[in-house]
C-alpha cells in the first residue's frame, strides 16, 4: 500500500525536473576547465559584459562620466578644498550605495564612517573613489562589481557580481 502512494510522488518529482531545454549550468559558475588561461578568458569576458551593462545604464540616463582604466565611472559634482587623501590618511566620509536598478540598502544609505585609507576597510573601488575627492567635495561613482562587493556581495543588500552606484562626500582628512 505504501508503494502505491510513493509512485505518484516519484513521477511528480521526475517530471518537475524539466526537459533538455532547462538551463544546465547556473549563472555565474566558473568554467569547468579551471586552467589559468580559461579563468583569465572568463574574467575578460565578464569585465566586457559588465562594461557594456554599465555603458547602457549611463547612456540611458545620459550621464556624462569619466572612466578609469579599471572601469570605475566618476563625476566630481563639487570640488573640495585642499589635498586628496592618500594611503595612511584617516578619512571621514558620508556615502550611499545603490544597485543600478535603483535598489537601495538601509545599511548603505547616508552612512557616515571614519576609516584609514589603504587598510582594506572599504571596497577597493570605493576607496579609489574617495581618493579622487578633496575635503568638502562630493562625487557620483559607478563601481564595477569586482571593485565593489565582488563575488560574495554584501549581506542582503548587494547581490554577488553587482556593480553599484555611489554618492560620496569627503568630510575630513586626518593624518594618522
Amino acid at each position: 500500500m505504501n508503494r502505491l502512494f510513493l509512485l505518484p510522488f516519484v513521477v511528480v518529482c521526475l517530471s518537475a525536473c524539466g526537459g533538455n531545454d532547462a538551463p544546465q549550468i547556473p549563472v555565474n559558475k566558473l568554467p569547468v576547465d579551471h586552467t589559468k588561461e580559461n579563468l583569465i578568458e572568463y574574467n575578460r569576458q565578464y569585465v566586457e559584459f559588465e562594461d557594456d551593462e554599465i555603458n547602457n545604464y549611463t547612456d540611458s540616463l545620459q550621464l556624462k562620466m569619466n572612466k578609469t582604466a579599471e572601469g570605475l565611472r566618476y563625476l566630481v559634482v563639487k570640488d573640495g578644498k585642499g589635498r586628496k587623501p592618500v594611503n595612511g590618511d584617516v578619512v571621514t566620509i558620508t556615502y550611499s550605495v545603490a544597485l543600478l536598478d535603483g535598489t537601495t540598502c538601509p545599511d548603505l544609505t547616508n552612512r557616515q564612517t571614519k576609516v584609514e585609507m589603504g587598510k582594506g576597510k572599504l571596497p577597493v573601488g570605493l576607496e579609489k573613489a574617495v581618493s579622487m575627492l578633496a575635503v568638502g567635495g562630493n562625487g557620483d561613482f559607478i563601481i564595477p562589481a569586482l571593485l565593489a562587493y565582488g563575488v560574495s556581495g554584501r549581506d542582503n543588500c548587494v547581490p554577488p557580481y553587482s556593480p553599484v552606484r555611489c554618492s560620496i562626500v569627503l568630510n575630513a582628512i586626518e593624518k594618522k
